[in-house]
């Protein structure tokens, strides 16, 4: 499918290897997916990504896809609120990378990241992504009425972070 522009993934499927590589020249992509993606895909025309946090594998799976996305200028950050079969036990830990995603020094413009918690897995992304996506304009953050997180410390904690964009606008709803 190489004229593909779009693509919305919600798929339960085992083997996703054939299927991922017929999309990779997408320039939109949501994901939401019970199986990890490979390492060895590159989205090199991808612009926008929405990836799901419903899944436990969710920050690894979104930093092989930072990886895989050289050319990405918007991230959302989404959750299913509504789809109860889509609820984690608890997320992964955050293993900060060795290395930054190429997107993060070179491309990414826009964080968004919808019914953030303030959890500190969520805490830890969000503030990576802040202190090292150099060309970031805004970040978008809309915080979840479910938080047991005071949306104030919330605010806090990423208001005080350091930003690597001096022109980046934290916003916070």
């Amino acid at each position: 499918m190489p004229h593909l522009v779009d693509a919305y993934l919600d798929v339960n499927l085992t083997d996703l290897k054939s299927f991922i590589g017929s999309i990779t020249s997408v320039k939109r992509l949501a994901i939401c997916s019970e199986t990890m993606l490979d390492e060895d895909y590159v989205f090199n025309q991808l612009k926008h990504l929405e990836v799901c946090i419903c899944k436990d594998h969710f920050p690894s799976q979104l930093l092989r896809l930072l990886k895989a996305s050289s050319n990405l200028q918007g991230l959302h950050i989404f959750y299913i609120e509504d789809d109860h079969d889509h609820i984690p036990d608890g997320m992964e830990d955050w293993n900060q990378p060795s290395t930054v995603p190429e997107c993060m020094l070179s491309s990414l413009r826009s964080l968004s990241w919808s019914m953030y918690k303030g959890e500190p897995q969520e805490k830890d992304i969000a503030i990576y992504i802040l202190e090292h996506a150099l060309h970031l304009k805004t970040a978008t953050i809309k915080s979840s009425s479910e938080s047991d997180v005071p949306k104030l410390e919330m605010l806090k904690e990423l208001a005080l972070s350091s930003r690597a964009s001096a022109k980046c606008k934290l916003m916070f709803k």
